[in-house]
């Protein structure tokens, strides 16, 4: 956190001076948007997408914001570059997270309760992504027992900070306990997993806690839709531009974590974890249990199209 910048509605401050009111939206109901946003080669990589999508997000929610896009693009390139003009930080990457509250105002969810027009809190610090051990030989995902959130009540395709059953689908996964209202007698409990993919209502996968989910069977790439409940990820959109440039056979479309179990592969995409191999599913191995010679490809495409230092 020390060597972090913030800024806070357009005030530069440090880590230890940064506050929230417990008046805000954000902090009394979870009601606040956000976006990630990274940098390569001391570049901001594909930020207008990002902004376009909380953009989306905001009407989704039904928030106006009191800022234009354009505010917050000014905002985060100049936090961005203070953070890069601290010396230790100079040859770092950075990882950049805007935060979006509806305000501030009494406890109560009218409108008329609040006091304040939008507030934002811009979160810049050094990246931190897999390390090169994970990409060699892929991670291990649990499908979880929690549903993800169905979009006629909390719609996935909105980035919203209220990402409790994602969360818990994560604590679950990554911990040797079952999970709460496991089924009667106890099971042994397995070895922790990495992170957790999350189904609907009707047993589809949707996505990962914090990811989108791709499989190859037979060499055709497929992904679920949005139309299913999904985040457009940024990464999952390039991903499939750059398929489809390559022209490699392309399937959106509904399926059961049976699908996965039988893939030769599996990858996740998201802005901080790019394209990074999954080997087991449960207790089930993926393929080979190495990454696939397509998620290698993908994965090569993919960095090769990223930004070039400047000279």
């Amino acid at each position: 956190m020390q060597n972090a910048t913030l800024n806070v509605n357009g005030q530069i401050l440090r880590w230890d001076e940064a506050k929230v009111s417990v008046f805000d939206r954000g902090y009394l109901y979870g009601d606040s948007l956000y976006e990630v946003i990274r940098s390569y080669q001391g570049q901001l990589y594909l930020l207008d997408d990002h902004l376009k999508r909380l953009e989306k997000s905001a009407a989704l929610c039904k928030m106006t914001l009191s800022q234009n896009l354009e505010v917050y693009r000014d905002e985060i390139y100049r936090t961005f570059q203070l953070f890069k003009t601290q010396p230790e930080n100079s040859k770092l990457e950075a990882y950049v997270r805007i935060i979006l509250s509806r305000g501030i105002g009494k406890i109560g969810f009218s409108p008329s309760c609040l006091v304040s027009p939008t507030q934002y809190t811009l979160i810049v610090q050094p990246v931190e992504i897999p390390n090169e051990e994970k990409y060699k030989n892929g991670i291990h995902l649990q499908v979880s027992d929690r549903l993800r959130n169905d979009r006629r009540a909390l719609d996935p395709a909105m980035k919203s900070g209220n990402y409790l059953n994602n969360l818990l689908a994560y604590l679950e996964a990554t911990s040797e306990l079952p999970p709460p209202n496991h089924s009667s007698p106890p099971v042994t409990p397995t070895p922790p997993f990495e992170d957790a993919l999350l189904c609907n209502e009707e047993g589809h996968i949707t996505e990962g806690t914090t990811f989108n989910v791709f499989y190859v069977r037979r060499g055709i790439l497929t992904t679920p839709p949005l139309d299913i409940g999904i985040l457009e990820g940024i990464t999952r959109r390039k991903i499939l531009e750059l398929a489809k440039n390559a022209q490699l056979p392309i399937r959106e479309v509904r399926f059961p974590r049976e699908r996965l179990y039988q893939a030769d592969e599996v990858f996740i995409t998201s802005t901080l974890k790019e394209v990074l191999p999954v080997t087991r599913i449960d207790s089930i191995q993926i393929g080979k249990g190495i990454p696939g010679p397509l998620t290698v490809q993908l994965q090569e495409m993919f960095r090769t199209s990223l930004p070039r230092k400047i000279k």
